[in-house]
């Protein structure tokens, strides 16, 4: 993801958005739901490399991922993006916050 002005945002918010804070949510995320990074992009239908990217920072999160994993998986994009862990559903925090 990509925004015009980060100045506008504050600095816990811009720090949050960095792809390597993005990249270990991801990774909380597939080891949360017992997934192998392989497992995760075939699921998503994606490249296993785009995978990989993302979730070690080298690479930011797509728009349609981010959608994808939303459906698929319950994440809210409060917390791929922001990490904001609020509106997570209850089980899937536990399992993420366990991992």
């Amino acid at each position: 993801m990509s925004i015009t002005n980060k100045s506008l945002l504050p600095s816990e918010v811009a720090e949050a958005m960095r792809n390597d804070a993005v990249g270990r949510r991801l990774e909380l995320l597939r080891i949360a739901l017992e997934r192998s990074p392989s497992e995760m992009a075939d699921s998503l239908g994606i490249e296993r490399t785009y995978w990989s990217r993302y979730e070690k920072g080298r690479q930011g999160l797509s728009d349609s991922v981010a959608a994808l994993l939303t459906i698929r998986y319950g994440v809210t994009l409060d917390f791929l993006i922001l990490g904001r862990w609020d509106k997570l559903p209850v089980d899937l925090a536990e399992k993420m916050r366990a991992a």
